[in-house]
Parts: structure tokens; C-alpha cells; sequence
């Protein structure tokens, strides 16, 4: 809990001040505390979603993953979610944080960076009114695991925060992946 705590006090004032002289292993503890919080407030938000969604009888299509599925082996796919985007959205969205760092607009910044992460992210459905409507639930796994990348990264430094989003694709994506080595039907 102390952690979310530090986080949310992050949140409320960022300023780029980094943890100077920290142990690895207080860096991988930091990580390890976000990486469980993220995985579990996600599961949480996805719940949520799923009964609102089938309440309210939205039809979101199909998602981006079922695609990929498809058309990847397990080994790209793999390699895709939890090499390739972490490394790439991790320097896209919070790798120019440094050079706002000394601003007084870095906040905006900062929040900017978490809403376009989580925007990208809104690529993953089929594309409608209805969409846009719950488009911050649909994206707010996304939004919660900005911030806690955003505050790995300006406290612990860029590899941090892509170790951190890597790790959680894979945690994520892992039982897609068994299932579709095992050839289990998702549905």
C-alpha cells in the first residue's frame, strides 16, 4: 500500500526528481510492488468492464489480440508484446520526460504521456459511437499502468519502467499463448 501511496502523491505533483543511490534490489522491490498492484487493479477494471459491457449490450467487436492470434505464431507474438512494445512505447511515451524535466509545465507533460499511452492503446477495438462512450474504462488498465511507468521511470530511470511493462505483457499474455500453443479455444 505504501507504494500506491507514493505513487498517487507522485501523481498529484510530479516532479523529475529520481532516486539517486538506490539498491537494485530496492529498484526491483519498487518494480516487483507495481508489477503486482497493475496486474491486480487490472483484473479488477477488466471485471468491472465485462459486466457493464454485457449490462449495458455493447458489442466491442473483436479485439486486436484475437487477430494477432491468428496471424502470429506464438513465438512473435511473444516477442512482439513483451520485447518489442515495451522498448518501443516505453522510449515513445516515457522516454521524453527528461528533456521536460526542468519545466514548469513537466506535469502536463507527464499527463499527456499517460492519456496518449492509454489512447494507443483504444486501436485494440473496433472503432464506434458506443466505443468512445466507455473509451476511459476500456483504456483504464492502460491509464493505471502509465502512471505507475511514468513514476518508474522518473524515480528509477527508463530500463525500469520497460523491464516493468515488459514484464507485465508477459504475465498477460503468457495464458493466450498456452492457449493458443495447446490449440484451446479461447470462448
Amino acid at each position: 500500500m505504501k507504494i500506491l501511496y507514493k505513487v498517487w502523491r507522485f501523481m498529484k505533483d510530479p516532479i523529475y526528481i529520481r532516486l539517486v543511490h538506490v539498491q537494485n534490489a530496492l529498484k526491483l522491490k519498487i518494480v516487483s510492488a507495481l508489477l503486482a498492484w497493475g496486474i491486480m487493479l487490472s483484473l479488477i477494471v477488466a471485471i468491472f468492464n465485462e459486466w457493464l459491457i454485457s449490462l449495458l449490450g455493447i458489442d466491442l467487436g473483436e479485439h486486436a489480440i484475437e487477430t494477432f492470434l491468428e496471424e502470429y505464431s506464438v513465438i512473435s507474438l511473444f516477442f512482439m508484446a513483451v520485447v518489442i512494445a515495451p522498448i518501443v512505447e516505453e522510449t515513445l511515451f516515457r522516454g521524453p520526460l527528461i528533456w521536460f524535466r526542468n519545466k514548469k509545465y513537466f506535469n502536463y507533460i507527464l499527463y499527456l504521456s499517460i492519456l496518449l499511452f492509454a489512447g494507443v492503446h483504444l486501436s485494440n477495438f473496433e472503432m464506434s459511437i458506443k466505443i468512445y462512450y466507455i473509451a476511459p474504462l476500456l483504456v483504464a488498465p492502460q491509464l493505471i499502468l502509465g502512471a505507475f511507468l511514468s513514476y518508474v521511470r522518473v524515480k528509477l530511470g527508463l530500463r525500469w519502467s520497460i523491464c516493468l511493462h515488459a514484464t507485465y505483457n508477459a504475465i498477460l499474455i503468457t495464458p493466450l499463448l498456452l492457449y493458443k500453443l495447446l490449440n484451446i479455444p479461447l470462448e
